[in-house]
């Protein structure tokens, strides 16, 4: 690319950033391109590097282009800015004006990074139909949760289908089409689900989940869509739903290696402590909450961690009595 833009007689000036996306390195990174008086803003990396961009764009009414080196997130394309303390604690999210203008997303390049960040972009986005579907009522729906809904399924969909296979083959530099269709899904639509806004807001229980989570220190070598992951098995207990459901997604998960247990975020302790702990730190909106066809309190959610650890246990245990079986 530098040697395109060299070619191109386009001045530019590379600057690097390797900490999270925080409110005061957007005002730095802002400030600097002032000063160099850019005309466009082309972000290179992962998703923390790519939301830093877009939101530096979005403050200085200047066009961006993503070009995405891993496929952990959505972030290459979605409208929105997932924003951080500098220990990397959640603190919100910044909703922008635009999306990129370009996604240059090189499948050789996106298939030969490691294969955990194929993963953690597979269970981000396979979060997305689950978030959104809970904020469907009887009454007819406004348009934003109508395209939300129909998008995540089609990318749940898709992934049901292409996963599995695109996991088999993700980091060893193999360009398929499973591949090319599961990083279709983690972009373009999941990007998509999470840049369509109405005027009501809708509750995003997992998210808000994995927002607590980055507070919990023994978490912080974990990736987004792992928490993730693991917090949409907590909603689906606090949905209510069965438990052959929450088994089966359990296993859905677990074929690419998601984590379904606190174990596997990195956390040892008393699970009810750390459930109760998770729980308390929840920020759910009150009004989407309140429409919710089932509670969303701290006890609920607490009850729900506990559950989702216990489940995740059982289902692991599962899968070790199965292949001594064999």
């Amino acid at each position: 690319m530098i040697g395109s833009l060299a070619e191109a007689n386009i001045d530019f000036e590379i600057a690097e950033f390797g900490g999270y996306c925080t409110a005061e390195e957007i005002g730095d990174f802002a400030k600097l391109a002032e000063e160099k008086q850019a005309d466009l803003l082309i972000g290179v990396g992962g998703g923390k590097a790519l939301d830093l961009t877009k939101a530096v764009g979005d403050q200085l009414d200047l066009p961006v282009v993503t070009v995405p080196t891993v496929v952990a997130t959505c972030a290459a394309w979605s409208a929105l800015t997932v924003l951080y303390d500098a220990q990397g604690r959640s603190q919100g999210y910044l909703p922008l004006k635009n999306s990129p203008v370009l996604v240059l997303a090189d499948t050789r390049v996106l298939a030969s990074a490691p294969k955990r960040f194929l993963v953690a972009g597979i269970g981000d986005t396979w979060v997305k139909w689950y978030e959104v579907a809970v904020n469907i009522r009887d009454e007819a729906d406004e348009l934003d949760v109508q395209i939300g809904t129909q998008t995540a399924k089609l990318a749940l969909e898709i992934l049901q289908r292409h996963a599995p296979e695109a996991y088999e083959t993700a980091g060893g530099g193999e360009v398929t089409r499973a591949f090319t269709e599961t990083v279709d899904a983690i972009i373009l639509l999941a990007g998509l689900v999470g840049s369509v806004h109405g005027p009501a807001a809708r509750a995003a229980i997992a998210h808000s989940i994995h927002n607590s989570l980055t507070y919990v220190p023994e978490t912080k070598g974990t990736l987004h869509g792992e928490k993730v992951a693991f917090s949409l098995l907590s909603q689906v207990v606090l949905e209510g739903r069965s438990d052959g459901e929450v088994h089966e997604l359990a296993a859905q998960l677990r074929q690419f290696d998601l984590p379904v247990t606190l174990a596997a975020l990195g956390i040892e302790r008393d699970p009810a402590l750390v459930a109760g702990e998770v729980a308390r730190g929840v920020q759910s909106r009150t009004e989407p909450a309140a429409r919710l066809a089932f509670a969303a309190n701290a006890e609920a959610l607490a009850n729900a961690i506990q559950a989702t650890d216990r489940a995740g246990r059982q289902a692991i245990q599962k899968t070790y009595a199965e292949t001594a079986e064999t």
